[in-house]
């Protein structure tokens, strides 16, 4: 995936897979709230546990060229078991940005894995593709020794400031998504000025407030869905929305499915395994 200018996306974004990220050129920024924020340059390697999006953006930066894999727990896990590889342990204890910077062997997985996926002609292409990714899973061990230790690189010390101001407001919101503060109150609860606050968050973040609010809202709210007793209008209400159509609204927007329709999913995959 190729972006041949500065990065200047107006929204964030919101995945429901695993994903590695690998930057073949230019540079990314990777926020974790109320953690880090780091530049990812040319080597750079993110493993993104999909338990945690809602905490954690790949954002700004300039140019880049990176591969990004995206793994569908559904059909990659079932291939995990078999060679006994648990997927969410590798992603929840490797979940962060790795500096391999010109580590051959590193880039060598990711070259093979790039010409995998260009090359479409190629038989069993899907199958190859599936092996290198369950190898570089099996190895993801290795990349401890480049894992990222600085809070900040020293290329962003010049916004240390504002980064920590907004690592406290995302930490903030984080804790009481289910409230209905509005921007007004947060700003006065963090001494600053609305139009400044709205700023500098979506700067950091390339979150609005009220969308970065609306993804911890739907993450809890796919649990609650879990709960065959709980009415669509008990989640809405628990979780802070102002109506049972605006949950809809944002939950489809996010999931690509409707609240009903992932919960009928779900519960029906739950009640097979049991069967």
């Amino acid at each position: 995936m190729k972006r041949d200018r500065d990065f200047t996306k107006n929204v964030g974004y919101f995945r429901n897979e695993y994903q590695i990220q690998y930057i073949i050129d230019g540079e990314r920024y990777y926020f974790e709230s109320g953690i880090r924020c780091v530049k990812m340059a040319a080597g750079s390697v993110a493993f993104i546990d999909k338990r945690r999006i809602p905490k954690l953006n790949i954002i700004g930066g300039r140019y880049h060229d990176r591969i990004l894999i995206e793994i569908k727990e559904a059909e990659f896990a079932p291939i995990c078991q078999a060679v006994g590889i648990d997927m969410e342990r590798v992603f929840s204890q490797r979940c962060g940005v790795f500096q391999t910077g010109k580590c051959e062997e590193i880039r060598d997985v990711f070259e093979k894995i790039e010409k995998t996926i260009t090359d479409r002609g190629t038989e069993q292409r899907e199958l190859r593709l599936r092996m290198l990714i369950l190898n570089l899973l099996v190895c993801s061990s290795q990349l401890e020794k480049f894992r990222e230790k600085n809070f900040h690189s020293a290329s962003m010390q010049g916004s240390l400031e504002k980064q920590k101001r907004v690592c406290m407001i995302a930490d903030y919101l984080a804790g009481h998504y289910e409230e209905h503060e509005n921007v007004d109150e947060l700003a006065g609860r963090f001494y600053m000025s609305r139009s400044y606050l709205c700023r500098i968050f979506k700067e950091v973040t390339n979150f609005t407030v009220s969308e970065y609010v609306n993804l911890f809202r739907i993450a809890a709210s796919r649990e609650y869905l879990l709960n065959r007793e709980m009415t669509m209008t008990e989640i809405a209400n628990r979780l802070g929305f102002n109506s049972l159509t605006y949950f809809e609204r944002v939950f489809k927007q996010l999931m690509s499915v409707t609240p009903g329709e992932y919960r009928k999913q779900y519960l029906g995959a739950r009640g097979k395994r049991r069967d």
